[in-house]
């Protein structure tokens, strides 16, 4: 198990120096743990993917779901049918998600950089056997295209990725919040709840023991499944963050207004895959 720099029970600051090792997925470029098995997750995995120019993943597939985000440069993530391939080019800003039982790779031309990865945990990424689907399942989002807004989280917290559009299990948000501003603390009962800082420099509260840990741009923050927690833009500058709880929190959602009930889409409790 891998030793945090900043730690409370059930709530973690992970710097980037404390990623896990390559993971040898890419053909150029490297492919790390931020947030996985290493870790003791279950519910969400959350990896650094940094594409050389050129470089290409192996082919992936997982039980469960996936979700990524795009940080920067262009990615083209190919998804194998079976009619052949279908291509699906994301920008910066852009997110993906992937059913359970899909076959795709990644591969940028110039270089790009991605976080994200199977939500529940898979411990065999990237040495799954492929099979092939006859339908294409892959959907592509942006930040700038949200679902839904949750205003108790922040003024601009965009649900994107979420149950509401058929993730059930991998969700990825996209939260601004801007100096001074604070999340109304909360807790997710049968969620993970991760958030990587993309900028700014703030404080994540562990509500539940009473402790506050400092984070800065490129950290991540994990919480434990029923730990009370929230965010905070306290030290003077604005904070940028992707992530979020895994599975979709259904109490969540309904605080936000949604009615659960009526949408096509149920969450069980997830299981890591062995």
């Amino acid at each position: 198990m891998i030793e945090d720099r900043a730690k409370s029970p059930g709530l973690a600051v992970i710097s980037p120096d404390q990623w896990g090792p390559d993971l040898g997925l890419l053909t150029d470029g490297t492919w790390r743990e931020i947030v996985g098995p290493s870790r003791g997750a279950a519910c969400r995995s959350f990896y650094d993917v940094a594409l050389a120019p050129g470089g290409a993943s192996v082919a992936l597939t997982h039980e469960g779901e996936g979700v990524y985000y795009v940080v920067d440069g262009a990615v083209t993530v190919i998804e194998q049918v079976g009619s052949g391939e279908l291509r699906h080019t994301l920008e910066p800003g852009g997110m993906v998600h992937v059913p359970g039982g899909s076959v795709y790779s990644l591969t940028s031309g110039a270089g790009a950089r991605l976080v994200g990865g199977p939500s529940p945990v898979d411990a065999q990424i990237g040495a799954r056997e492929p099979v092939v689907g006859a339908e294409p399942a892959i959907t592509v989002y942006h930040r700038d295209r949200p679902g839904l807004m949750v205003p108790f989280i922040s003024r601009d917290a965009r649900l994107v990725v979420w149950l509401g559009a058929g993730a059930v299990t991998a969700n990825m948000n996209y939260v601004v919040l801007e100096p001074g501003e604070r999340n109304r603390e909360h807790v997710h009962a049968i969620s993970e709840d991760t958030i990587h800082i993309l900028e700014g420099r703030g404080t994540a509260e562990n509500v539940t023991t009473g402790e506050k840990l400092e984070f800065g741009p490129g950290d991540t923050v994990h919480i434990e499944i029923g730990f009370w927690h929230a965010v905070a833009a306290d030290r003077g500058e604005r904070v940028v963050s992707v992530g979020g709880p895994c599975p979709a929190d259904v109490d969540m959602l309904r605080a936000a207004g949604v009615d659960v009930d009526a949408l096509a889409y149920r969450v069980d409790l997830p299981a890591a895959q062995p």
